[in-house]
């Protein structure tokens, strides 16, 4: 029996209500598992969305202790995206200090894979924003516009900002009041207890950002060498990458373009994230073939290339399987939907990465192939 556990990135949540953050990934893996004769269980796992690295690999921990894992699975596998990626590293390395000391080391004889997926391994220079107080507001809005954006159609959420009076330049200037007034304006649909829910974990947010100071340049450059890898595991990485603004303006649909306030997000994201801390440095660059396609990039690849979040050149660790034209939210289910599909999903990121389904399956077929050793 496999057990795999998904693991979120700083949005930290497995689902909420009705809205999950691996968006179809469970569904497309126990398909692939089911197709290969081969037994699976897989689990989300409800993290804390900016806490501190070891608090989240302490979580970690304690929910594969709590669902019965090291009793039952013959083979557990650890699937991160974002910063799920990290603290899946730090749960299978020679860590100290995360408790259950005798269940981590029945763990470590069954743990079998970490795969990594779009993870800041060097760090990124996102993160170095969030840390200031302009960063902490507009990480919380962002977290807002996603929550939003995946329980109803996100050019509804970007109306009723507009509608209220919302500026795109104001992105970056919003005040106490201003978040209150949009939190407000766009929770106002959700039931009770959804609210409610969504209000914690956003204040939560502007209480903590332990996570984002842990994720620069500067810490991962010292926490790198303390994360010592434990024998027997095959660690995999995957990187996406998105057009820059100007080029993604040009891939883009005309119809997608009628809702500026996500050109906007992804372009001031972006820009963020392509700037490299003086004297850090990424993994070197290397051929820039898309992992799905084995095609080469439709543009170049260097330090500042990023997917809106995470510079790509920082996603690269341990058995590296290709690059992955997306943006950061793309690959765990959240691109814009096809006529084939459900379209509930929700793309906040208008990145001209056009990554569709066909590209979502051969990813995460991929994946399914890694933990089953097929590939």
């Amino acid at each position: 029996m496999h057990h795999v556990y998904l693991i979120p990135g700083f949005f930290g949540f497995a689902n909420l209500g009705e809205v999950h953050y691996f968006r179809a990934v469970r569904e497309t893996l126990e398909r692939h598992f089911e197709a290969a004769g081969e037994p699976v269980e897989i689990r989300g796992v409800k993290t804390f969305p900016t806490g501190s690295l070891r608090r989240r690999g302490r979580r970690l921990l304690e929910t594969i202790v709590e669902n019965g894992s090291l009793e039952h699975a013959e083979h557990i596998h650890l699937i991160g995206h974002s910063t799920g990626g990290i603290d899946a590293r730090l749960l299978a390395s020679h860590t100290r200090d995360l408790g259950f000391d005798r269940e981590r080391e029945i763990l470590r004889h069954k743990l079998k894979t970490v795969v990594s997926v779009a993870s800041p391994h060097y760090g990124t220079p996102l993160a170095n924003f969030f840390t200031t107080l302009y960063g902490k507001k507009l990480l919380y809005f962002i977290t807002l516009l996603v929550f939003v954006g995946l329980w109803r159609r996100p050019i509804s959420a970007a109306a009723g900002l507009l509608g209220m009076g919302f500026r795109i330049y104001d992105l970056l200037g919003l005040n106490e009041g201003m978040l209150r007034q949009i939190t407000n304006q766009l929770l106002r649909d959700f039931s009770p207890e959804r609210e409610k829910e969504v209000r914690l974990f956003l204040n939560s947010i502007l209480e903590d950002v332990s996570l984002m100071v842990q994720l620069t340049p500067e810490s991962m450059d010292v926490l790198n060498p303390a994360i010592e890898p434990l024998s027997g595991i095959r660690y995999v990485s995957y990187a996406t990458v998105s057009p820059p603004p100007l080029l993604a303006i040009k891939r883009s649909r005309w119809k997608e373009l009628l809702t500026p306030l996500e050109a906007m997000l992804y372009s001031t994201l972006y820009v963020i994230t392509a700037r490299p801390e003086p004297g850090f440095h990424y993994h070197l660059p290397i051929d820039p073939i898309e992992a799905v396609t084995r095609k080469p990039l439709p543009f170049g690849l260097d330090a500042s290339s990023n997917d809106g979040v995470v510079p790509t050149l920082s996603m690269i660790h341990g058995e590296f399987r290709g690059f992955v034209l997306a943006d950061h939210l793309d690959v765990v289910g959240h691109y814009l939907r096809g006529p084939l599909e459900k379209r509930d999903g929700a793309d906040w990121f208008l990145s001209g990465a056009k990554f569709d389904l066909e590209q979502f399956e051969a990813l995460w077929g991929d994946v399914s192939g890694v933990l089953m050793r097929r590939r």
